[in-house]
């Protein structure tokens, strides 16, 4: 929930008015429904005659001053219809012509940690199913897949061919690596080849169960002069639950190396990166696409217009109308 409020407010940092002169309407308007009042005001030549305790006992209160009169709906009417003329705005529009010129890298870590069983049918099996998830929320973007444990290797350069990722994709195991071990800091040299090629800021997504101490100096070095962003996925879980099968949990506790889930965070936090955990749906591939488009560079940046967001405001405007059906709602103009 934290992080769709803080995607929300890195958006909302964009807010501005399409048309703020039509601030000037809702002055005028003001200043029309305060004459009114001013001209209403039968004891107004009798205040300074009187003191306010003679002319309040010698005055009948009516019910001018109920909030729910002509001139006051007026006013409240005002200040949404205003806001629609001013075209509220945080948000531009896509356009068809537009290309997301930002790279994706896909790290993931094939060490043997990761075909472990604590998530079906293993940890390395529910990454790749995430990240073919993942792809087909993309498309045909810009994404460069690199393998590593004790070593790391490109396995395919940015291309735009998402089939191909997942041709080779299918293909990663530990039996395929030839140093094992769990060495994320390797794929740092292969970031700066991959991201030297682009002019735009990347995104670096480490698919994983775990990290070392070592990783996250080298990590914080690295992302502090680069500006590209990091995303952690952590596959896998920190600690089995109790249930009815408790000495077959107890027995895989023994057997299983549980996420490190106190090394993810502290790489996160050093590297300025978002943590997202596995989840039994697909809610944390949707967080790591919306991650990922936010970090996005659109050519032509500038053309797009912004979105007009104040057209829903125009329905409590309706209904703020609804008043003026009343018997005797009327204003003498």
């Amino acid at each position: 929930m934290i992080d769709e409020f803080t995607l929300f407010f890195t958006s909302m940092q964009h807010f501005h008015f399409l048309r703020p002169y039509w601030l000037l309407a809702f002055l005028m308007i003001f200043y029309i429904i305060r004459a009114f009042s001013l001209r209403d005001d039968s004891l107004a030549q009798w205040r300074s005659l009187m003191s306010p305790e003679v002319l309040a006992h010698l005055t009948v209160s009516g019910n001018n001053n109920h909030w729910l009169s002509p001139q006051k709906m007026s006013l409240i009417l005002a200040v949404p219809l205003c806001i629609v003329l001013m075209g509220p705005t945080w948000q531009q529009q896509e356009s068809p012509f537009s290309e997301n010129n930002a790279p994706l890298i896909i790290a993931l870590d094939v060490s043997k940690t990761m075909e472990q069983a604590d998530v079906q049918p293993s940890r390395l099996l529910r990454a790749k199913q995430k990240i073919i998830e993942l792809l087909e929320l993309r498309g045909d973007s810009k994404t460069a897949l690199i393998a590593f444990s004790g070593s790391a290797h490109v396995v395919m350069p940015i291309t735009n061919d998402r089939e191909m990722i997942r041709h080779f994709l299918d293909a990663l195991d530990a039996k395929v690596m030839p140093v094992s071990g769990k060495l994320p800091e390797t794929i740092i040299p292969l970031l700066d080849n991959l991201l030297s090629i682009t002019n735009v800021p990347g995104t670096v997504l480490l698919v994983g169960d775990g990290a070392t101490s070592n990783t996250v100096s080298a990590f914080k070095n690295y992302f502090a002069t680069k500006s590209a962003q990091l995303i952690i996925w952590g596959i896998g879980k920190s600690g089995l639950s109790k249930d009815k099968n408790e000495q077959l949990n107890t027995e895989l506790n023994n057997l299983i190396i549980p996420l490190q889930l106190e090394q993810l965070k502290a790489l996160s936090e050093h590297s300025n990166g978002r943590l997202i955990l596995m989840s039994d749906d697909n809610s944390d591939v949707k967080r790591v696409n919306n991650y990922i488009k936010h970090n996005l560079v659109i050519v032509d940046d500038n053309s797009r217009p912004w979105h007009d967001s104040g057209y829903p405001l125009l329905f409590v405007v309706a209904g703020i109308f609804l008043f003026w059906f009343r018997k005797g709602w009327t204003l003498q103009w």
